[in-house]
């Protein structure tokens, strides 16, 4: 069986439509902690360990020249969160934000007697989804819903320099939503107005990378991820807001963060890979974070895979970050249910022929809870508790020609 190259561009063209549907997310704060179904099983891990198109293009633009064909893969996860918000004052409620869709595409092509590699990634990098009913201690007597999604496309160039060493480079550009209703009480407004009628938004940025791989049996990558520069978001509300909004129209400025991400992977061990990542996410000087009050925090990602037939690899990861939202932050990023601390995950790959291979991954986001007070709010001494914790599956296929 051949896959012809124009057999490739029609499955793109197909999966780009797929993925243009939209997503929510959880991961490293507002972050995905990994893209598509073989990286996702990783942990995450994938700076300096090049499995497969989606995880590469994400994680180091420089590391898809290390992959050993041409292909294309594409994903879908569905994620299912529990969220519960509580309070020292009554009983709490649980939120209904129902299965969240996370697609993601990637596809690499080597050129022909030629040290170039290209690519395109398309994927939800970040985001989240949350709703509570009416009574919760947010709003009291109505119920509120929050969403956030991030989508970027990134046409990738990676350049061997040398049989070891090859740099990537790769614009970004971002797609995002993001809807709050009511828009307070927060930082965004000082009372409950209603958030209505949110279009899409746009932003832009870069990522570089360089990726080594020696005879060692050692892989080591390193990422710079720019901020991703975004329009100001613009929310419709009523004109009956108090305080009343100019042009009934509530302006918010949010960037996503610069990220930096080093890598080291490991293959000296017959039919086993190991990668580790270590990433840094500068959400306190980025714009919107910072006015919410988040903190800069490291992440570790570590992932093993075993080929156990010619058909068959299996794979396990483990994600930790520290957390965002903390002390008197707590209260004011309730409505975001983004202070996850660690997921597992397990997944494997059957290849059906050469050229075909179906992937799958579970992850599961493990229970965490922050509580801080709640300033302002009478009696004093009040507190919020926001608890979550998240299951996904992780299906896709892989291509190569």
């Amino acid at each position: 069986m051949s896959v012809k190259p124009k057999f490739g561009f029609s499955l793109l063209a197909i999966a780009v439509l797929f993925v243009a549907q939209g997503s929510e997310a959880f991961g490293q704060g507002i972050f995905v902690s990994g893209v598509g179904p073989v990286n996702r099983s990783m942990g995450g891990a994938g700076t300096a360990a090049p499995l497969d198109a989606i995880g590469a293009l994400n994680w180091n633009p420089g590391s898809i020249s290390g992959l050993c064909c041409n292909e294309l893969s594409f994903g879908i996860e569905l994620l299912n969160a529990d969220i519960e918000l509580t309070s020292n004052l009554g009983p709490g409620t649980k939120g209904d934000a129902g299965f969240a869709a996370i697609p993601s595409i990637g596809w690499v092509h080597h050129m022909e007697d030629s040290p170039l590699t290209i690519g395109l990634g398309l994927a939800a990098v970040a985001g989240f989804k949350n709703n509570q009913p009416a009574g919760n201690v947010l709003t009291a007597g109505e119920p509120f819903f929050a969403k956030a999604e991030f989508l970027q496309i990134a046409p990738t160039l990676s350049y061997a320099l040398s049989d070891t060493i090859s740099v990537g480079i790769a614009p970004t550009v971002t797609i995002a939503e993001l809807g709050l209703d009511p828009l307070g009480p927060s930082v965004v407004t000082p009372s409950a107005a209603p958030g209505q009628g949110n279009r899409s938004h746009w932003g832009g940025g870069f990522q570089a990378g360089v990726y080594y791989s020696g005879k060692n049996n050692v892989q080591l990558g390193f990422t710079f991820k720019s901020p991703q520069w975004m329009e100001t978001f613009e929310s419709f509300t009523s004109p009956n807001a108090v305080p009343a909004v100019p042009g009934n129209v509530v302006p918010l400025d949010l960037d996503l963060p610069m990220i930096l991400s080093a890598g080291v992977g490991y293959t000296g061990i017959c039919d086993w890979r190991f990668a580790a990542d270590v990433r840094y996410f500068a959400y306190k000087e980025t714009d919107g974070f910072s006015r919410f009050g988040w903190d800069n925090i490291f992440a570790v990602a570590l992932g093993a895979q075993r080929r156990v037939t010619d058909s068959l690899s299996v794979r396990m990861g483990v994600n930790f970050n520290e957390q965002p939202i903390r002390g008197n932050a707590i209260a004011v990023n309730a409505a975001t249910p983004l202070i996850q601390r660690y997921n597992v995950s397990a997944g494997g790959t059957y290849r059906f022929t050469d050229h075909v291979a179906f992937n799958l991954a579970y992850v599961y986001l493990g229970e965490t809870s922050v509580t801080g007070p709640v300033p302002g709010l009478v009696p004093p001494g009040s507190t919020l508790t926001n608890e979550i914790s998240a299951h996904s599956a992780v299906a896709g296929i892989t291509v190569r020609y």
